[in-house]
């Protein structure tokens, strides 16, 4: 695809860091978080053989432009996946507030944003940065002053509108099906050029205390959005994930990693909400999962067993459903017969505040055979190290690759790339758990680089996922997680 320019819009969150004030009230008991909140994101030249000119502007709620110091608006960023991170929180110039980026550039970007109480306990989110904003989009999980196993659960939907003019957007909330006392509830917001809209479910009494449920966000007629969900469980943990645009909306999805009650307390939870237009009937959704190497039962499905309203969501759930297999992990695939969306959230409850989402691959539109990990970090001296899980979507036949390990930029070890050829399973995963010393032994402690994962013979179809961790296990919710980048 021969891309000459692409414009990424990206919502900020900023605190009171270098006088920035936090997005929400922290002297309130209801607003959905009392943490002060800072933002940074990385972005990564796709381009193999041009570097890329940059240029961002910032935006204020209000619609005001927000100036920031002239490094952070325009720059350069070096081919074959070079990358370039702008801190809000170092930014002397930038004043208190929250607001969005619009971000230009001459060749393809990835993008991905992460969210962070810094200097206090630890709460952390990530996303990724959005090329083609939509009319419409769907968010799989709300809640607001729900009581969870992880602590009490409220939601903030931040909604960006895409277009140069003002416009109201439209949230619809559609409750979980079969519970009692929440029901359905709309909410409208004017939303200036280019700006971001904070909707915290605590702010006003249109939820009912309680709420859990799913939402459809619905730009003005002609004109389009970006939506991006962060979910505040007691104190510390935090949740973040990209709403899925209706474009994306599909009857085949990809989980690269399904964990079920493992000795270190990880558990995922799917939550899959209907996008069909009509009603999905009990049975109509399936989740096939296959163990991972050393665990059983090998398979195992689930299915609803009641119907599922359009717009509503089903959830697999191991932290309440005990049918599931324990201590167990692997992949999974979800088929239906009307379209859906799924998000997958991971979460410790019961040992640690640490909690993550990602959003599950639509195997219908996923024929990319290459895939793109701005980041690997092998158990540093901060405890700072990642793991990568990555999924062959074939279900017919495994998928070889070659790994390429590209050390970064200020790296005191060897420069030369590690490169390494494994094999994936056919609906099967391969996980890199740079957490362990015994895992991926090419690859020493305090290494740090890109991963570049590319088909060795016949092309089969890969998708993957990060998560960014701390293996000091400090308080709070270290877990930072988010979707690697694919290519053709």
């Amino acid at each position: 695809m021969n891309i000459n320019k692409l414009r990424i819009c990206m919502l900020l969150i900023l605190s009171i860091i270098l006088g920035i004030t936090v997005p929400v009230d922290a002297n309130s008991l209801m607003a959905a978080t009392s943490k002060v909140l800072s933002t940074n994101y990385t972005l990564v030249n796709m381009s193999t053989t041009d570097d890329a000119s940059v240029t961002v502007t910032y935006l204020k709620s209000d619609g005001s432009v927000w100036p920031t110091e002239a490094g952070n608006q325009s720059f350069s960023i070096p081919k074959n996946f070079g990358q370039k991170i702008v801190a809000q929180y170092f930014d002397n110039t930038m004043s208190a507030g929250q607001g969005s980026a619009v971000i230009s550039s001459t060749q393809p970007l990835g993008a991905v944003v992460q969210i962070l109480a810094r200097n206090q306990t630890p709460s952390s989110g990530a996303y990724s940065g959005v090329t083609s904003p939509s009319s419409s989009y769907y968010a799989p999980l709300v809640q607001k002053n729900l009581n969870t196993a992880s602590g009490v659960s409220n939601s903030i939907l931040v909604i960006q509108n895409a277009e140069e003019t003002n416009q109201q957007v439209t949230i619809n909330f559609i409750a979980y099906p079969g519970i009692g006392g929440i029901s359905n509830h709309t909410k409208t917001a004017n939303i200036p050029g280019r700006s971001s809209f904070y909707y915290d479910v605590t702010s006003e009494n249109l939820l009912e205390n309680g709420w859990t449920g799913s939402a459809v966000v619905n730009a003005e007629s002609g004109k389009k959005i970006v939506v991006v969900v962060n979910t505040f469980l007691g104190p510390d943990t935090l949740t973040t994930y990209n709403a899925f645009p209706i474009e994306a909306a599909g009857k085949n999805w990809g989980i690269p990693l399904f964990t079920s009650r493992l000795a270190n307390g990880l558990n995922t939870s799917v939550s899959i909400q209907n996008v069909s237009g009509s009603t999905i009937p009990a049975n109509g959704i399936t989740v096939s999962c296959k163990a991972g190497t050393g665990f059983s039962p090998s398979t195992f499905t689930k299915q609803n067993t009641g119907s599922i309203p359009n717009n509503s969501a089903f959830a697999v759930n191991p932290v309440v459903d005990n049918s599931i297999p324990g201590n167990w992990s692997g992949s999974c695939r979800v088929s239906s017969t009307g379209n859906v969306v799924v998000i997958v959230t991971l979460r410790s409850p019961g040992f640690n505040s640490n909690s993550g989402a990602y959003e599950a691959f639509n195997i219908d539109q996923s024929s990319n055979s290459r895939v793109v990990i701005p980041l690997m970090s092998k158990r540093q001296a901060n405890g700072f190290a990642t793991v990568a899980t990555i999924q062959n979507l074939d279900t017919n036949n495994a998928a070889n690759v070659k790994l390429t390990y590209t050390p970064g930029s200020g790296y005191t070890g060897s420069l030369t790339p590690i490169v390494l050829n494994k094999t994936i399973p056919a609906g099967g995963n391969l996980i890199q758990n740079f957490r362990l010393v015994s895992d991926v032994p090419e690859v020493p402690d305090g290494w740090f680089g890109t991963l570049v994962v590319e088909p060795v013979g016949t092309p089969r179809p890969i998708v993957a996922f990060v998560q960014l961790t701390n293996i000091t296990n400090p308080p709070g919710d270290t877990l930072l997680t988010h979707n690697a980048f694919t290519l053709p």
